[in-house]
């Protein structure tokens, strides 16, 4: 007579039927595209917020360095000022937009 705990032990580790290796990699797949929305929403949003507090310091800074500027070179300070947001504004929007590595590998 078989050892029952022996027949308990063969249920436990048997294994009845293999994966289906198409299954594992649709699961796979799917989790790795939901951690990729979960990347984009947390740029995004993280990207915004670094925006907004960029654009209240340059409103900020917008009087005091135009004051300087006119100072310093007798230029029409708020025209200066316009003109450095803007050039600063638009090499941001295109480095983050066009997505630059600014590493230095060969």
């Amino acid at each position: 007579m078989a050892d029952p705990f022996d027949r308990k032990l063969e249920e436990w580790l048997d294994y009845p039927e293999a994966p289906r290796p198409e299954a594992f990699v649709i699961d796979v797949m799917q989790a790795v595209r939901r951690e990729q929305r979960m990347r984009q929403v947390i740029l995004w949003a993280f990207g915004l917020v670094g925006g907004v507090f960029g654009l209240l310091g340059a409103i900020m800074l917008s009087d005091s360095f135009g004051r300087l500027l006119a100072v310093i070179r007798g230029l029409p300070a708020m025209g200066t000022m316009q003109v450095a947001l803007f050039i600063v504004g638009a090499a941001a929007f295109y480095i983050w937009f066009m997505n630059d590595d600014w590493s230095t590998e060969s």
